[in-house]
């Protein structure tokens, strides 16, 4: 019998190239994984009168254009909220009264946010924490591959034993190699296959890219307690979100 094929999105947060000199600063890996059928779903749904698979092919339409980039991407409009000073605790049901600029975009972030974070078919997990604590428990050597690997380890026993597994990521190679190196004891186990190739799915790259960022989102402003915006994590309604601290995950 056939399996199903599943499909892991990566995307990081924080800045991993300098993370030796600011050990203070927040970092974390997410991964956004569906079956391919729920995927080719989700991205024909609609939203505000607009499908997701649109709305992630061009910017937050709020957003100034000289702040924006070709796609949709969380980090321009926290950028742009950064140098007008927005700061707050967000509830991301919750909407915005009225119609200035900022209420707009903050609405539209929202609800695409919100979409991603209550979505029953698309999952969301991911691992947190603060550079320094990297630094002192795991080698320096491909740290964020490393990173991404033990994360999507953690997936794999839990797929059915005929499922495959493709991971969408930057370094792929360097992050099967982690996998296999974490799944050593489970080695006499029969699960779920993983590879890297993501191969002829009809799923535009840039696409996916743009909601694992926005699962990266949703963990850097729920866990980063001293980021401006912070997002509050109703457990019940982000049913499928789950982040776990570096040191639940890494060993």
């Amino acid at each position: 019998m056939n399996g199903d094929l599943w499909i892991a999105v990566g995307k990081e947060t924080g800045n991993w190239d300098d993370l030796l000199t600011h050990p203070e600063q927040f970092l974390g890996v997410a991964l956004v994984i569906a079956k391919v059928s729920d995927w080719k779903s989700a991205l024909t749904e609609n939203l505000k009168a607009q499908s997701i698979e649109q709305r992630m092919k061009h910017a937050l339409q709020n957003l100034p254009k000289e702040n924006a980039s070709d796609t949709h991407r969380v980090i321009d409009a926290l950028n742009y909220f950064k140098t007008q000073s927005v700061r707050g605790l967000w509830t991301l049901d919750k909407m915005v009264k009225g119609n200035s600029p900022h209420a707009r975009l903050k609405n539209e972030l929202s609800a695409n946010l919100n979409w991603l974070a209550t979505h029953p078919q698309l999952i969301t997990i991911g691992t947190y924490g603060k550079a320094e604590w990297l630094i002192n428990n795991v080698p320096l050597a491909h740290m964020l591959q490393r990173t991404y690997g033990l994360l999507a380890a953690l997936i794999l026993p839990f797929l059915a034993t005929q499922d495959k597994l493709l991971i969408v990521s930057a370094e792929s190679d360097l992050i099967l190699d982690y996998i296999q190196q974490s799944l050593a004891n489970w080695q006499h186990a029969k699960m779920a296959q993983y590879d890297s190739n993501l191969q002829q799915n009809e799923l535009n790259d840039s696409v996916l890219n743009s909601i694992a960022e926005m699962g990266a989102a949703l963990m850097s402003l729920s866990k980063n307690a001293q980021g401006e915006i912070r997002l509050y994590h109703p457990k019940e309604t982000w049913s499928n979100v789950k982040f776990f601290q570096f040191e639940e995950v890494l060993p």
